[in-house]
């Protein structure tokens, strides 16, 4: 009998959940969703030009953003379009705000020919302002 005494007085185990896997999952997704959002917002990699001393950006500038990419898509503000489309889609943001500047972002890798033809329609639009985007070029002794 002391026996069961024993027992009565000893609480059973209760089940506890182990949130140890289901915190190490949960941050190898926060980490995979960090990474791969910006490349989801800027759309198709496009390597731009480096320049050894490139303008800086303005902060308050909000340009069109024309990406010319080297597969042959293009897109104005981040959204894809038919590059035959190019000038249409640029003329009537133009025409919205005449005040926006014009940005292209052309690939390196792209022929010169086509950049320059993407150029020059813009260019016939009478925008107020045409630039091509570029990157800084990294020193030799850097990296």
């Amino acid at each position: 009998m002391a026996w069961n005494r024993r027992s009565a007085s000893r609480k059973s185990p209760e089940p506890e959940m182990n949130v140890t896997p289901l915190v190490d999952v949960v941050l190898v997704l926060l980490i995979i969703f960090m990474v791969v959002t910006p490349a989801l917002n800027d759309g198709e990699h496009v390597e731009v030009p480096a320049l050894k001393s490139p303008d800086p950006k303005p902060k308050d500038l909000h340009p069109i953003d024309v990406v010319l990419a080297q597969s042959g898509r293009a897109s104005v503000d981040k959204k894809e379009i038919p590059a035959a489309d190019l000038e249409k889609s640029v003329r009537s943001l133009h025409e919205a705000d005449p005040e926006r500047l014009v940005v292209i972002k052309a690939d390196s890798r792209l022929e010169y020919g086509k950049v320059r033809s993407a150029f020059g329609k813009l260019q016939a639009l009478g925008l107020k302002g045409l630039s091509l985007k570029v990157t800084e070029k990294k020193k030799a002794g850097a990296g």
